[in-house]
C-alpha cells in the first residue's frame, strides 16, 4: 500500500504549533466558511510533498507561519516533513526537514533545520510512495523517455475548487504546459498496465540489443573487410604486373589467389647494374653549352657592330667623292687676286661677295686627304668582318657538337634513373604485398561470430514479444473498461444528466464520456457545474478504487476542494442544508457525501478521503466524519499568531 496523511502540522514564527489530525482511512471533512483556509491545504500537502513552487495565496497563512509540516504513515513506517515559508512574494523555500519514524510529539521549532535538499525530498517521497523504476518510451522518438515520480502520481489526489467544478479540465494542473502528455504517458504504469517486471524487461532488452548492436558492427566490419579485400587483392595483382612482378595475364578466381600472394611475397628484387649517376657531365655539358651561347651572341653582336661601320664609311666616300667632283672646278677659275667682289670668271663686279679661290682650293684639299684615309682603312675593316665570321662558322659548330653529348647524356641519365626507378618500386611493391598479406585473407573464427549473432536476435525478439505495445494498449484499455464500470455503479446514486450511461475514461483527452444511445457525450459537452462536479468524484473515484483494488504505488489519499460549490450560494457562512435553496440541491448535496462515504467503506481500508467544503449535514455518519469545523474565530491559522 501507499501512504496517506496523518496530520497537518503548522509553525507560528514564536515556535508554537498548529495540527489538525486526520484519519488514516476513510472520509474525512473540514468544514467551516469562506476564507478559514481550507483551499489552502491543497498547496501545503503539494508543497511539503516535493513541489519546487510554494503555491499558497498572498495574505493572512504567508504572513503568519514559518514552517509547514506534515506527518504521513504507510504500515506503521511514519515520515514527518517539513518546509519553511519562503514569505510573501517569494515563489519556494530552500529549507526542508525530514524525520522518519513513530512521531509521538512534532520536534519544536527550535529543532527543525535543514537536513535534506529539496531535489532529494523529491526522490525520497518517490520512494516512500513505492514507485520503482520506471521509463516511459515514447514511440515516435519525438520526445525524451519519462520516468514517472510522485507529481505525476499525485495528479490523481488533488482536486481544487477550480478543477473540481470545470467542464474542460479533469485531472490537477492539467492546464499548465507539458503535464497533460505526462499524465498520458504515466497512467499506464499508476494503473498497473505495465507493472515492475516491464521495466525489468526493458533493462533486459536494452542491455540484449547493445549487445546486438556490438555483434552487428562487428559482422558488418567483417562483411566490409571481406569485400573490400576482394577490390584490394584487384589492385595488388594490377600493381605487381605493372613492376612486373606478377605475369600480365594471371587472373585471380578463387582464395588460392592468397597463397599465390603470398609466394610472390618471398620473391627477391633483382635488377639491373645501377648505371653511374650523369648529374656531373650533364650539368658540364650544360655550361658549356651556356659558355658558347654566350661568345656567340658577342661574336654576332661585333659583327653588326663591324658592319655598321663599314656602312658607315661606305657613305661618307660617296658624300666625299660628290664635293670632291663639285670642288675640282675650280680649274676653271682665273688667277686669284683676293678681292671677291670682283666674279673669278669674267671679272664683273658682283652684288654679293663670294668664296675666294684659295679657300674653295683648302676645301677641296681637306676632302682629297679624307677620302685618302678612308680608302686606306676599308680593306682593314673587311678583313675584320671576315675574322669574326670565321669565328661564329667556329663557335657554331663547337654548339652543336655539345649539344649532341647533352642529349646523349641526359638520354643515358635517363634510362638509369628509369632502372632504378623500377627497381624501387619493386621494393615497394613487395613491402605493400607483405602487409596486404598479414591483415587480409579467410579469418578465422567466423562461425562462433554467426552463431552468437542468432543466439542474440533470438533473445532480443523473444523480450520484445513480452515488451509488445499492442498487449500493454489492450491491458490498460481493459483497466479503463474496469474503472468506467465502476464509475457507471457510482453514478446511479446520483441524479446527474446522464445518469446511468456507460461511462468511461478517455486517456487520450484525459475526460470522461457518457456513451448514450445518441452517441458518446465527453465532459465538455455536459451542461452546469452540477454535473462537472458529480464526474470529477465519479470518475476520481472509480481510479481510486482500482488503484488501492490492485495496491498501486498511488497514494491512498484524495482531497476534494468544495464539491458542493454548485449548490450552495457565495460567502456561506453556516453548512446546513437549509441554507440551500431548492429540494432537489438539498437532495444532490446528501447524495453527493453519501456516495462518498460509501465509497470509502468499500474501498477500505486503504483509503483516504479528504473533503474540503461548507456543507454541515446533521447525519450521525457526516457528524463522526468531520475532523474539524471552522466557524466563528476556528480557522487554519489562530487569528492571534503574529505576523511578519
Amino acid at each position: 500500500m501507499s501512504f496517506t496523511i496523518k496530520s497537518l502540522v503548522l509553525y507560528s514564527h514564536d515556535g508554537d504549533q498548529r495540527v489538525v489530525p486526520f484519519r488514516a482511512h476513510g472520509l474525512n471533512i473540514i468544514t467551516g466558511k469562506s476564507k478559514t483556509g481550507k483551499s489552502a491545504i491543497i498547496d501545503i500537502v503539494d508543497y511539503c510533498l516535493g513541489r519546487g513552487s510554494f503555491n499558497i495565496a498572498e495574505g493572512f497563512i504567508r504572513k503568519r507561519v514559518a514552517w509547514f509540516g506534515l506527518h504521513l504513515t504507510k504500515d506503521g513506517d511514519e515520515v514527518f516533513v517539513a518546509r519553511d515559508n519562503p514569505g510573501p512574494g517569494a515563489t519556494t523555500g530552500s529549507k526542508v526537514f525530514i524525520q522518519r519514524g513513530v512521531t509521538d510529539e512534532y520536534p519544536s521549532a527550535d529543532n527543525i533545520a535543514k537536513n535534506i535538499t529539496a531535489g532529494s525530498l523529491k526522490t525520497f517521497i518517490t520512494q516512500y510512495a513505492a514507485i520503482s523504476e520506471n521509463e516511459h518510451r515514447p514511440e515516435s522518438g519525438t520526445r525524451d523517455p519519462l520516468h514517472a515520480n510522485i507529481s505525476h502520481a499525485l495528479f490523481l489526489c488533488f482536486q481544487k475548487q477550480g478543477t473540481i467544478a470545470s467542464q474542460d479540465q479533469l485531472f490537477h494542473r492539467m492546464n499548465e504546459d507539458f503535464l497533460p502528455q505526462s499524465m498520458k504517458d504515466t497512467l499506464p504504469y499508476f494503473l498497473g498496465a505495465v507493472g515492475e517486471s516491464h521495466f525489468q524487461l526493458l533493462a533486459e532488452f536494452d542491455i540484449l540489443r547493445k549487445r546486438l548492436r556490438l555483434l552487428e558492427a562487428t559482422e558488418a566490419k567483417r562483411l566490409q573487410t571481406i569485400e573490400l579485400s576482394r577490390g584490394r587483392v584487384l589492385r595488388i595483382i594490377n600493381d605487381g604486373k605493372r613492376v612486373g612482378l606478377i605475369p600480365s595475364d594471371y587472373q585471380a578466381v578463387d582464395d588460392t589467389v592468397f597463397d599465390y600472394l603470398k609466394r610472390i611475397e618471398g620473391a627477391q628484387v633483382e635488377g639491373h647494374d645501377i648505371i653511374p649517376d650523369f648529374g656531373e657531365t650533364i650539368e658540364m655539358l650544360s655550361g658549356e653549352q651556356r659558355t658558347l651561347q654566350r661568345r656567340l651572341s658577342e661574336l654576332n653582336q661585333d659583327l653588326r657592330a663591324a658592319k655598321a661601320f663599314l656602312s658607315d664609311q661606305t657613305e661618307f666616300s660617296k658624300e666625299a667623292n660628290e664635293q670632291q667632283a663639285r670642288l675640282q672646278s675650280i680649274g676653271l677659275y682665273k688667277k686669284d687676286d683676293g678681292d671677291k667682289s670682283v666674279c673669278p670668271i669674267c671679272d664683273s663686279k658682283l652684288a654679293t661677295p663670294v668664296p675666294a679661290v684659295s679657300e674653295l682650293k683648302t676645301s677641296l684639299e681637306r676632302v682629297q686627304s679624307q677620302l685618302a684615309a678612308v680608302y686606306k682603312e676599308s680593306p682593314h675593316l673587311q678583313a675584320h668582318i671576315v675574322e669574326i665570321e670565321q669565328q661564329i662558322v667556329a663557335a657554331t659548330e663547337s654548339l652543336k657538337t655539345v649539344q649532341a653529348e647533352l642529349r646523349n647524356a641526359m638520354s643515358e641519365d635517363q634510362n638509369a634513373r628509369a632502372s632504378q626507378n623500377q627497381l624501387i618500386a619493386r621494393a615497394r611493391f613487395l613491402g605493400k604485398l607483405s602487409d596486404f598479406v598479414e591483415i587480409t585473407g579467410p579469418h578465422e573464427g567466423t562461425g562462433d561470430l554467426d552463431e552468437e549473432l542468432a543466439e542474440v536476435r533470438k533473445l532480443v525478439a523473444a523480450v520484445q514479444a513480452r515488451l509488445n505495445a499492442e498487449e500493454t494498449s489492450s491491458r490498460l484499455e481493459t483497466i479503463l473498461n474496469l474503472i468506467g464500470r465502476k464509475m457507471t455503479d457510482y453514478s446511479t446514486k446520483l441524479d446527474l444528466e446522464h445518469s446511468g450511461s456507460s461511462l468511461r475514461l478517455d486517456l487520450k483527452k484525459l475526460t470522461v464520456v457518457a456513451d448514450t444511445e445518441g452517441g458518446p457525450i465527453p465532459l465538455q459537452r455536459m451542461g452546469s457545474g452540477e454535473n462537472w462536479v458529480g464526474y470529477h468524484v465519479l470518475a476520481l473515484l472509480g481510479i481510486h478504487w482500482w488503484l488501492r483494488k490492485k495496491h498501486r504505488p498511488v497514494p491512498g489519499f484524495l482531497i476534494l476542494d468544495q464539491p458542493t460549490q454548485a449548490y450552495y450560494p457565495p460567502d456561506v457562512v453556516e453548512g446546513d442544508l437549509e441554507r440551500i435553496g431548492r429540494d432537489s440541491d438539498r437532495r444532490a448535496v446528501q447524495s453527493l457525501f453519501q456516495l462518498m462515504s460509501e465509497a470509502c467503506g468499500e474501498i477500505a481500508p486503504d483509503f483516504q478521503l479528504i473533503v474540503l467544503d461548507h456543507a454541515h449535514l446533521r447525519n450521525d455518519w457526516f457528524e463522526d466524519a468531520i475532523v474539524e469545523e471552522w466557524r466563528g474565530e476556528n480557522a487554519l491559522v489562530p487569528r492571534n499568531w503574529r505576523a511578519l
